[in-house]
C-alpha cells in the first residue's frame, strides 16, 4: 500500500492494551510519522487496571498517537459492556474523529474479545464513510490466516512498534518484541520490502 499519505485521520481500535501495538504498530506509527492524527480506542483493561492503564499510555506515546481508554477507570471485560453499548462508544469515536481510515481487529480472530470488537466496530460504520482495515493477533489453532489484501511497509517504522510492545512489560516476556521484529522481516521479504505488516481489506477507496 503506497498511498498512506491520504489518511490524516485515523481511528484504531484493540480490545485491550496492547493489542494494537502487536497487530498494528508500525502502520500506526508510520502514519503519524507522516502527520496523520492517529487515535487508539481500547475497549477493555481486564486486569492490573492501573499498571496496563500505565502501559497503554506509554506504547501509545511510542507510536505517536492519542489514546482513549474505557470511561469505567476500573477493571472491565469486553463482555461486560452490552453490545449496543459498546457500539455506541464506537460511534461517538467515529462521530469525533471524523477518521478516513479505520483499522480493527479481523473478524477470524480466535480471541472472542477481539471478535466481539470486531462486530461491534462493523455495526458502529454502518453509516459511517472511510477505509477498513484489519489485522490479525490471534488465530485459532491450525487455522490459516487470512489472504492479506494489503501489504505496508513498515521499514521506518518498525522500531517505533517493537518500542511500543516492550512498553507492555507485564504481557510479554523481555524477548517478545523482538520476535515480533522477526515477524515483521519475514512478512517484509516475501513481499520485497525489509520489514511489513499485512492487513485484510474490509473497505477501501482507490
Amino acid at each position: 500500500m503506497s498511498n498512506l499519505e491520504k489518511y490524516r485521520h485515523v481511528l484504531a481500535v484493540g480490545a485491550h492494551p496492547d493489542d494494537l501495538e502487536v497487530g498494528a504498530g508500525g502502520l500506526l506509527a508510520r502514519l503519524a510519522a507522516e502527520g496523520a492524527t492517529v487515535t487508539m480506542v481500547i475497549a477493555s483493561i481486564p486486569n492490573r487496571y492501573v499498571v496496563r492503564r500505565a502501559e497503554a499510555t506509554a506504547g501509545a506515546a511510542r507510536l505517536g498517537a492519542r489514546l482513549r481508554l474505557p470511561d469505567a477507570e476500573r477493571e472491565s471485560r469486553v463482555d461486560d459492556v452490552p453490545m449496543h453499548e459498546l457500539v455506541a462508544r464506537f460511534e461517538r469515536a467515529l462521530a469525533e474523529t471524523q477518521p478516513d481510515l479505520v483499522v480493527v481487529h479481523g473478524g477470524r480472530d480466535g480471541h472472542e474479545d477481539h471478535a466481539v470488537t470486531h462486530r461491534a466496530v462493523l455495526a458502529a460504520l454502518r453509516r459511517a464513510p472511510g477505509d477498513v482495515l484489519c489485522y490479525a493477533t490471534r488465530l485459532p489453532v491450525g487455522a490459516a490466516p487470512p489472504p492479506p489484501t494489503c501489504v505496508v511497509d513498515i521499514s521506518a517504522s518498525i522500531d517505533a512498534k517493537i518500542a511500543a510492545i516492550a512498553e507492555h512489560a507485564s504481557q510479554f516476556p523481555r524477548t517478545f518484541a523482538e520476535t515480533r521484529r522477526d515477524v515483521a522481516r519475514v512478512l517484509g521479504a516475501a513481499h520485497g520490502v525489509p520489514y511489513a505488516e499485512v492487513y485484510e481489506v474490509l473497505r477501501i477507496t482507490l
